[in-house]
C-alpha cells in the first residue's frame, strides 16, 4: 500500500509543479518523477523475480469494491521493460523538444508522460476488471494527448482521433468480456476468470479479450492506428508507444492466456495463424514505405506478429503437454518483447535525430548522412541489425528461440497442427528475408551514397542530450546479446510461474546453455570481423587514398539521380506481392504539344490493404447511411420533444411487457 501511495504522490507532484517550471527544466522534473516511480516499482519487480511475492488489497467504497494489486513474474517482467523504455524516452525528450516555446503544451506533455508511465505500471499490477479498465483508459487518454502534441496540423489531429476511437472499441470488447465473467461468477477479480474458463467454453470470451488487447497490440486487422499515430507523434513518444504501449496489449493477451482451461488446440491455432498473418502483413507493408517512421510502425506490427506466433505455439504446447513448446513459445515471445522494445525505441530515437537534422522523414530525399552524422548512423545501424534479427545482436537470439520451438513442434504435434506449425516456420523465414531487404533499403537510402537533395545548412549530429539515451540502449542490447543465459533463465522462471508448469522439459536447461553457446559464437564472429578490418587498415594505412565520383555506368556526367532510391530498391518485391500492397500513382506526363513543358514525375503511394479494401468502403457506406438521417436534426424544438416522448413511451411499453 505504501508503494501505491508513493506512485500517486510522485505523479501528483509533477502535475502541480511542472506548469511553474521554466521550459528547459520541465523535462528533467518529469524525468526525476519517473525515475522515482521506476526505482520503487523495479525494486518490487526484482524481488518478485528472485522468489518473493507481492500482493495487496485496496479497500475502497467505489462501485468496483475491493481492488487487488499483485506483482507476479509476468507483471514484473513487463514492469521492468516499461521502466527502462519510459525513462530513456523522457531522458531523450528535452533534446528533441529544445526550442519549443509553447509552455502550456510542454507542461501538459510532460505531465502526460508521467501519468502514462504510472498507468502502464498499474495495468500490470491491478487484478480487478473494472479498476483495470479505469487505468487502461487513463493510459489511452494520456497517450492520445501525447500523440497530438503538434496539434496545429490537421493530419496529427486526425491520427490522434483515429487512435482514440480504436482504443475505445478495444475498451468495449474488454468490458463485454469482463461482464460476461462477472455475470457467471459475481466478481470482477482476475482470479475468477480461471474459474469461469473451467466451467464454460473458453473460446468466445477469450476471443473478446484477444480482440480487445489486440487493438492495443496492433494485431492485423486491428492495427490501422499504428501507421498513422507513429509518424504524427514526437519521436520519443513513438519510441515509448512502440516499445511498451503496444506491449501492454501483449501483456493482456498473455495474462488471459494463463487462465485457459479448455479449447487449447483451437485457440492455439487461431492465435498462431493470426500471428503469421500479422508478421507477414507487417513486414510486406514496411518494405514499400518511404516515410521512415511509418516504416518503423509497420515493423512494429511485424514484430508483434512474431510475439503472437510464440504465444500460439505455447498454447499448442499446453494442449499436447509438451513443455519444450511451452517454454520456447511463451519464452521466445517474452524474450522478443524485451529485444523489440530496446531496438525499436532506439530506432525511433534515431529517426527523431535524423528528422531534427534534415527536416524530412522521406527516405527518397535523404542520402549520404553517414558523412555528417557518423554517431547517429552507427546507433541506427545497431538498431537495424537487432530489429532485423541479424547476428550478432539480441534480436537474433529471441528469433532463434522461436525458430527452435517451431522446428521442434513440427515433429511433436499432430498432422493437422504440424501443417500450421510448418507454415509458421515458412513465415519466420519469409519475415526474416523481407526484413533484411527492408532495413538494407532503409539504412542504405538514408546514410549511404550521396544526398539526393541539398541538405539544410544546419544538418549534422544532434545534441549529446539526444544521443546519450541511444548509447545506453545500444549498450543494453549488447549486454543482452552477451548474457542471454541470464535473461532466458529469468524468462523460464516467468513462464513457469505464469502458466503453472511444475515439471519442466528435461532438455530446457540444456537449450538455455545452447543459447549461451550461440551467443559466444556470435561474439567470436563479430570479433573476427573487427580483427580482419583492423588488419586491413594496417595493411592499407600507408597507401595513398584516392577519392572520386561514384561510377555512373559509363556516363560522363553522373548525377545523384542515378542512385537507387528507397522506392526503387524494393520495387521488385512490391511487384511480387502486388495484390497485398494496394497503391495509386500520382504522376504528370509531358504533353506532346507543350512548347515549354514542365517537369514530369511519377510517384507510387502505397496504402494499407485493410484500410483500402475493408475499412474505406465500409466508411463510405456508413457515411451514406448517416446522410439519410440528417432530416432528424432539423433544428425544431417540438420535434426533439416528440422524439423524447416517443422514447419514454417505448421504455414504458417494454417494461409493461417485461422485456426490460
Amino acid at each position: 500500500m505504501v508503494y501505491l501511495v508513493l506512485f500517486v504522490v510522485a505523479a501528483m507532484a509533477v502535475l502541480a509543479a511542472v506548469p511553474f517550471i521554466p521550459n528547459r527544466r520541465k523535462g528533467y522534473v518529469a524525468l526525476a518523477a519517473s525515475l522515482w516511480i521506476a526505482a520503487v516499482s523495479s525494486v518490487m519487480s526484482v524481488g518478485v523475480l528472485t522468489g518473493k511475492e507481492m500482493s495487496v488489497v485496496l479497500h475502497t467504497s467505489f462501485i468496483w469494491g475491493d481492488i487487488p494489486f499483485a506483482i507476479d513474474g509476468l507483471s514484473a517482467w513487463f514492469i521492468l521493460i516499461v521502466n527502462v523504455i519510459v525513462i530513456h524516452g523522457i531522458w531523450y525528450s528535452p533534446g528533441y523538444l529544445r526550442g519549443y516555446v509553447q509552455s502550456a503544451n510542454l507542461s501538459l506533455h510532460y505531465v502526460m508522460l508521467v501519468w502514462m508511465h504510472l498507468s502502464m505500471l498499474l495495468v500490470c499490477m491491478i487484478q480487478s476488471g473494472l479498476a483495470f479498465l479505469f487505468v487502461w483508459e487513463i493510459m489511452s487518454l494520456s497517450s492520445f494527448l501525447l500523440v497530438i502534441f503538434d496539434n496545429q496540423q490537421r493530419s496529427v489531429l486526425r491520427a490522434g482521433l483515429n487512435y482514440l476511437v480504436q482504443m475505445h472499441i478495444s475498451v468495449i470488447c474488454l468490458m463485454i468480456a469482463f461482464f460476461m465473467v462477472y455475470q457467471e461468477t459475481g466478481s470482477f477479480e482476475f482470479a475468477q476468470i480461471a474459474g469461469y474458463f473451467s466451467e464454460h467454453a473458453n473460446l468466445p470470451v477469450y476471443l473478446l479479450f484477444f480482440a480487445g488487447f489486440g487493438f492495443k497490440a496492433g494485431i492485423v486487422p486491428l492495427h490501422t492506428w499504428l501507421p498513422h499515430a507513429h509518424p504524427a507523434a514526437p519521436s520519443h513518444v513513438s519510441g515509448i508507444m512502440s516499445g511498451v504501449i503496444v506491449k501492454m496489449g501483449i501483456y493482456g493477451i498473455m495474462r488471459m492466456t494463463g487462465y485457459l482451461q479448455d479449447d487449447l488446440l483451437t485457440i492455439g491455432n487461431v492465435v498462431l495463424i493470426t500471428g503469421i498473418i500479422t508478421g507477414v502483413y507487417g513486414i510486406l507493408h514496411a518494405s514499400v514505405q518511404r516515410d521512415v517512421k511509418r516504416l518503423l510502425a509497420y515493423c512494429t506490427v511485424e514484430n508483434v506478429g512474431l510475439i503472437v506466433m510464440g504465444i500460439g505455439l505455447g498454447v499448442i504446447g499446453q494442449h499436447f503437454g509438451n513443455t519444450f513448446l511451452i517454454f520456447t513459445g511463451y519464452g521466445g515471445a517474452l524474450f522478443h518483447v524485451l529485444n523489440h522494445a530496446l531496438s525499436k525505441s532506439l530506432l525511433f530515437f534515431g529517426a527523431g535525430a535524423i528528422y531534427r537534422s534534415v527536416h524530412t522523414r522521406n527516405m527518397d530525399r535523404m542520402g549520404g548522412l553517414f558523412k555528417i552524422m557518423p554517431h547517429s548512423a552507427t546507433l541506427f545501424l545497431t538498431g537495424v541489425i537487432a530489429v532485423a534479427g541479424l547476428p550478432p545482436l539480441n534480436g537474433f537470439l529471441s528469433e532463434f528461440v522461436l525458430f527452435s520451438g517451431f522446428i521442434k513442434g513440427v515433429t511433436s504435434a499432430g498432422v493437422a497442427e504440424s501443417i500450421v506449425i510448418v507454415t509458421g516456420v515458412a513465415a519466420l523465414a519469409l519475415i526474416g528475408g523481407v526484413s533484411s531487404l527492408t532495413f538494407t533499403k532503409t539504412f542504405g537510402a538514408m546514410f549511404l551514397g550521396t544526398p539526393r537533395v541539398p541538405l539544410p545548412l544546419e544538418a549534422g549530429e544532434p545534441s549529446i542530450a539526444m544521443r546519450r539515451p541511444q548509447y545506453v540502449l545500444a549498450a543494453l542490447m549488447a549486454l543482452v546479446a552477451l548474457t542471454p543465459f541470464l535473461v532466458f533463465d529469468t524468462v523460464l522462471h516467468v513462464v513457469s510461474s505464469s502458466f503453472y508448469i511444475r515439471n519442466p522439459y528435461p532438455g530446457i536447461s540444456e537449450f538455455a546453455a545452447t543459447l549461451q553457446k550461440v551467443s559466444l559464437a556470435l561474439v567470436m564472429f563479430a570479433a573476427l570481423v573487427m580483427v580482419v578490418n583492423a588488419l586491413r587498415n594496417v595493411a592499407t594505412g600507408g597507401l595513398p587514398e584516392r577519392k572520386g565520383d561514384t561510377w555512373g555506368c559509363g556516363s560522363l556526367h553522373p548525377s545523384v539521380r542515378m542512385q537507387y532510391t528507397a522506392s526503387s530498391f524494393t520495387k521488385p518485391a512490391s511487384k511480387l506481392f502486388g495484390s497485398l500492397l494496394p497503391f495509386r500513382r500520382r504522376y504528370k506526363r509531358i504533353a506532346t504539344d507543350d512548347i515549354f513543358p514542365q517537369r514530369a514525375y511519377c510517384t507510387y503511394i502505397y496504402g494499407d490493404w485493410v484500410e483500402t479494401v475493408i475499412l474505406r468502403p465500409f466508411g463510405k457506406l456508413f457515411k451514406r447511411f448517416s446522410v439519410l438521417s440528417l432530416h432528424i436534426q432539423d433544428g425544431k424544438l417540438q420535434w426533439y420533444i416528440l422524439y423524447g416522448l416517443i422514447f419514454i413511451l417505448a421504455v414504458i411499453l417494454l417494461m409493461w411487457m417485461k422485456v426490460i
